[in-house]
C-alpha cells in the first residue's frame, strides 16, 4: 500500500506522541532511525526525556498522558481531553509529513483518526494487544490509521485479517539486551559484593503503582531477609518523582532493615543486572527482565474497577508478556488479590535455591530473545518509506 501525497519541501516534519517510559525509548529509537536517513528533519509533538535528547520538541510534558488503569484516567479526563484537543489543533495547522503515535492507544487512535480524516498520513507503533482482548477493536482501528507497526511476529496475520497495512518490526529491547552490563559491572555501580543473594524490586513507572506495589513489595522483602539475612535489595526508580515516593516508603522499614535496600534513579538496566531474581510489576519490565535472562515473580495490582473489566475483556490466560510469547507459565503470575507478600515469597524461593527453576525460566528466555532481535526502528523507517512515496524523495534529497 502507498499513500498519495503532496510533493514535499526537503525537511520532512514528524510529530511524535509517546505517553510513557516505554513509549519514549521507542521514540527515541525511531528519532535516531529517521535522522540516518533524513539528516534536517525537524521532530514535534509529545515525549519523554530520550526523546528529547534526540532532538524533539515536546509541546507537553509526558507525564501528563501517563495514567494507569480506567479508574484513574476518568479522574484526569477532562484535562487529557483538552490536550489532545490542543495537540489536534497544532497538527492540523502544522500538517507534519507523518504522524506516528508510539503507544497510549487510548490518546493517540484519536489523534491518528483526527489527522487522517484530514490528510495527514497517520502510523500507530506496537499494535494494541488484541491477541489478548477485544479483537474487534481491529475494525475501528481500519478507519482511524494508515498503518500499524507490531511488535511481535504472530500479530502480522490478525491485522491483515482485517485489511490494515502492518509491518513486524521486532523489539529493540532484544537487541538492546546483547549491551546490558555484566553482573559484575552492575553490582560495582551498586557498590555490592558479588558474593550475596540480590533481589531486584521493579514496582512500575507510574506512581499510581509504586503507591500500590512497592508497600508490598517491601513487606515481601522484609519476609525474605528472615530466611536469606545476608540479601540484598535494589529498586530502580524511573524519574526523581518516583525516586521520592520509593525513598518515602522506605524510610518506615525498620533500622536493621533499611542498609538493605537502595534505590537508584535511571538504573533498571543496572539493576536487572545486577540482581540474582527480581519482583516485577506487569508491563514492558517483565519483557525487560526475560530478555536479560534473569528469573522473576510477575506481581500487580490495580483498581478494583480496572481489574474488573480486563477480566470480562481478556481472551488469554496471561498478563506478563513473557508468558503470552511462550504460550506457557514460565513465570509464576501473582494478580491482584494473589498478590500478597506470603504468595511473592512462596514463589521466589524456588528461583532463589533450585538451579533447575532458574535454568528453566533462563532456557525459555533466550529462545525468545533470539526471535525477538530484529532492527526494529530501522524497519520502522523501512515502513514509513514504503507506505510513503513522499518521503522516498525526500531521502534522495537529503
Amino acid at each position: 500500500m502507498e499513500l498519495s501525497a503532496e510533493p514535499m519541501a526537503r525537511c520532512p516534519v514528524f510529530a511524535l506522541v509517546a505517553g510513557e517510559t516505554s513509549g519514549d525509548q521507542l521514540g527515541a529509537g525511531v528519532i535516531r532511525a529517521l535522522k540516518q536517513r533524513y539528516p534536517q528533519a525537524r521532530f514535534v509533538g509529545i515525549g519523554g526525556p530520550e526523546m528529547m535528547a534526540e532532538g524533539l520538541e515536546s509541546w507537553y510534558p509526558m507525564s501528563r498522558l501517563s495514567v494507569m488503569g480506567l479508574f484513574e484516567v476518568l479522574k484526569h479526563l477532562p484535562g487529557l481531553l483538552r490536550l489532545r484537543r490542543q495537540l489536534i489543533h497544532r497538527l492540523r495547522s502544522l500538517r507534519p509529513t507523518a504522524f506516528i503515535g508510539i503507544d497510549a492507544p487510548d490518546f493517540n487512535f484519536t489523534v491518528e483518526a483526527r489527522l487522517k480524516a484530514d490528510g495527514v498520513p497517520a502510523f500507530h507503533y506496537v499494535g494494541p494487544s488484541v491477541w489478548a482482548w477485544r479483537e474487534h477493536r481491529l475494525k475501528k482501528i481500519r478507519e482511524q490509521v494508515d498503518g500499524v507497526f507490531v511488535l511481535f511476529p504472530f500479530e502480522t496475520s490478525l491485522y491483515e485479517r482485517y485489511g490494515i497495512p502492518v509491518k513486524y518490526v521486532g523489539h529493540y529491547m532484544a537487541a538492546e539486551s546483547h549491551q546490558a552490563p555484566l553482573k559484575s559491572q552492575a553490582r560495582e555501580t551498586w557498590g555490592l559484593s558479588e558474593k550475596v543473594s540480590v533481589t531486584g524490586l521493579l514496582p512500575g513507572s507510574r506512581s499510581a503503582e509504586i503507591s500500590v506495589m512497592m508497600p508490598l513489595y517491601l513487606q515481601a522483602a522484609g519476609l525474605l531477609l528472615n530466611r536469606y539475612p545476608t540479601m540484598q535489595f535494589v529498586i530502580a526508580a524511573v524519574n526523581e518523582q518516583a525516586c521520592a515516593m520509593i525513598k518515602g516508603q522506605l524510610a518506615n522499614l525498620a533500622a536493621w532493615q533499611q542498609p538493605h535496600f537502595q534505590v537508584k534513579t535511571g538504573q533498571v538496566k543496572t539493576a536487572i543486572a545486577a540482581s540474582d531474581q527480581l519482583i516485577v510489576t506487569s508491563g514492558t519490565a517483565t519483557l525487560q527482565t526475560a530478555l536479560m535472562q534473569r528469573p522473576f515473580v510477575l506481581a500487580i495490582k490495580v483498581h478494583p474497577l480496572s481489574y474488573w473489566l480486563m477480566k470480562r475483556l481478556a481472551t488469554t490466560p496471561w498478563v506478563g508478556l513473557p508468558n503470552v510469547l511462550a504460550q506457557q507459565s514460565v513465570v509464576p503470575e501473582l494478580i491482584q488479590h494473589e498478590a500478597t507478600p506470603l504468595k511473592l515469597v512462596q514463589q521466589l524461593i524456588p528461583l532463589i535455591d533450585s538451579p533447575q527453576a532458574r535454568e528453566h525460566q533462563i532456557s525459555v528466555f533466550a529462545q525468545q530473545q533470539v526471535a525477538l532481535e530484529q532492527p526494529s526502528a530501522e524497519r520502522v523507517v523501512d515502513g514509513l518509506v514504503a507506505w510513503l512515496p513522499s518521503l522516498r524523495s525526500a531521502g534522495d534529497a537529503s
